[in-house]
């Protein structure tokens, strides 16, 4: 009985860490070594995508990351949409945002 308290225990701990998911910028061609901007820091964007779990991301948080991004190439950032199925499991919803000149 020990034995299973302390497995559902571990389990448990694992479980709620998945939860809290940092959100982090989506790059499709991240680990593609054949892209041509393979290991380059941007020197634009047009757009930024930003992976994160709903249940410990703030909407706030979210534009903050993307008005950061969009602002490090002298734009601001404007929110299109949102999606799911493009990001790991522990960060299943995408915001979308456009990274449009001031």
């Amino acid at each position: 009985m020990s034995r299973i308290r302390t497995s559902f225990s571990v389990l448990l701990v694992f479980l709620v860490a998945a939860c809290a998911q940092e959100p982090f910028i989506y790059d499709a061609n991240e680990f593609n070594r054949d892209h041509v901007d393979f290991a380059k820091e941007p020197t634009d964007r047009t757009s930024v995508e930003i992976c994160y779990n709903r249940r410990s991301t703030t909407p706030q948080a979210l534009l903050k990351m993307a008005a950061d991004e969009c602002g490090r190439f002298g734009k601001r950032a404007v929110f299109e949409r949102h999606d799911y199925l493009e990001c790991p499991l522990m960060a299943p919803a995408r915001a979308h945002f456009r990274c449009q000149k001031r």
